[in-house]
């Protein structure tokens, strides 16, 4: 039996967790300062209140009743806050020690590191703790509620030592969480960020041409498009472009297009709508993390094409999506430049 610390109380914080526990692996799951009231239901009930399940092997704890003792114990942390919660969870394992531990991130973003660079996540908490951790990525489709509710979920674990996935794997794959271990940590990552960007996309191909009928073509060639710019967007960073076109990218941008906020909001995109006018009114109050990702790298993505690092004629999606979303502008699907 492992025991699996996780920190974060959210539905995905929550819901890799399910498949260890089931298992028969000891959970213990700290919640964040925005997670009291999730926490405290778990205490009362064994039942996290937004995904409506009991949980099994499960322990429950606010943050300040995490100690040292529960790093100690642990066989792997799971970093399961979201990317905005990142800095504050760096902030905290300078608190506490963990040193050669094995963490499990599931966080989705990217960040630019002291070189000006676009660079994932994992190296940001790498280069800023005080001591040296593994962290393995979880990438590729998943719905927390499905997860969670048991149901099928196919999603990759990637370390690029290969072994260090396998182990981990093990932990938690079973009959209803298929894991595919890989070794492409940077093209996993950025895919893994990047399709909540180009979902945006794919919704806008949905409702754009749909004023009388539903129609589907022009949504097949739109999600070719995205994936392709994903590639070469994977590719441009020394990733492998098999990701791109695996679990981490198509996969993922499949689900993710198809259902929530990324995809939701490309859809009234596709209405003619500005992306403030959308987010006053049908999203009011709602973090869209593709976005939030534009939004928050806007400078150095602008610059990068400016300068040709992105060449607009290779990425005319992922250019006019930065256009729209930094500028306010109504979104056009770039026919023309595909």
């Amino acid at each position: 039996m492992a025991k699996i610390l996780s920190i974060g109380a959210g539905v995905m914080g929550t819901a890799i967790t399910v498949p260890a526990a089931i298992n028969g692996h000891e959970i213990t799951l700290i919640g964040t300062h925005l997670d009291a009231e999730i926490i405290q239901s778990i205490k009362n009930k064994n039942i996290h209140p937004v995904l409506d399940v009991e949980l099994k092997n499960t322990t429950a704890k606010q943050i300040d009743e995490l100690s040292q003792n529960d790093f100690d114990d642990a066989d792997v942390v799971i970093i399961g806050v979201s990317s905005a919660g990142v800095d504050w969870y760096i902030d905290l394992l300078k608190k506490y020690k963990a040193h050669d531990k094995k963490f499990l991130i599931i966080t989705k973003g990217l960040f630019i590191n002291d070189q000006n660079s676009i660079d994932i996540l994992p190296n940001k908490i790498l280069s800023s703790v005080p001591y040296p951790i593994d962290i393995t990525a979880v990438a590729g489709p998943c719905k927390a509620i499905e997860l969670a509710k048991q149901y099928i979920t196919n999603i990759c674990f990637i370390n690029q030592n290969i072994e260090t996935a396998i182990n981990l794997a093990s932990l938690f794959k079973n009959k209803f969480y298929v894991i595919e271990t890989l070794t492409d940590f940077v093209g996993g990552e950025f895919c893994a960020a990047l399709k909540n960007v180009f979902a945006i996309m794919v919704g806008c191909s949905q409702t754009c041409y749909n004023d009388k009928v539903k129609i589907y073509n022009p949504e097949s060639g739109i999600f070719t498009h995205c994936v392709k710019e994903l590639a070469q967007i994977v590719k441009l960073h020394q990733g492998d472009i098999a990701s791109a076109y695996g679990l981490p990218g198509v996969g993922d941008l499949h689900v993710t297009s198809g259902t929530g906020r990324n995809g939701t909001l490309g859809k009234h995109f596709g209405e003619g709508k500005l992306y403030s006018e959308i987010m006053k009114n049908e999203l009011l109050g709602q973090t869209v993390e593709g976005a939030q990702l534009i939004l928050d790298l806007q400078d150095a993505l602008n610059e990068k094409f400016d300068n040709g690092f992105f060449n607009k004629s290779q990425l005319p999606i992922f250019y006019e999506l930065i256009q729209a979303i930094s500028k306010d502008k109504k979104l056009h699907i770039p026919w023309q430049n595909l």
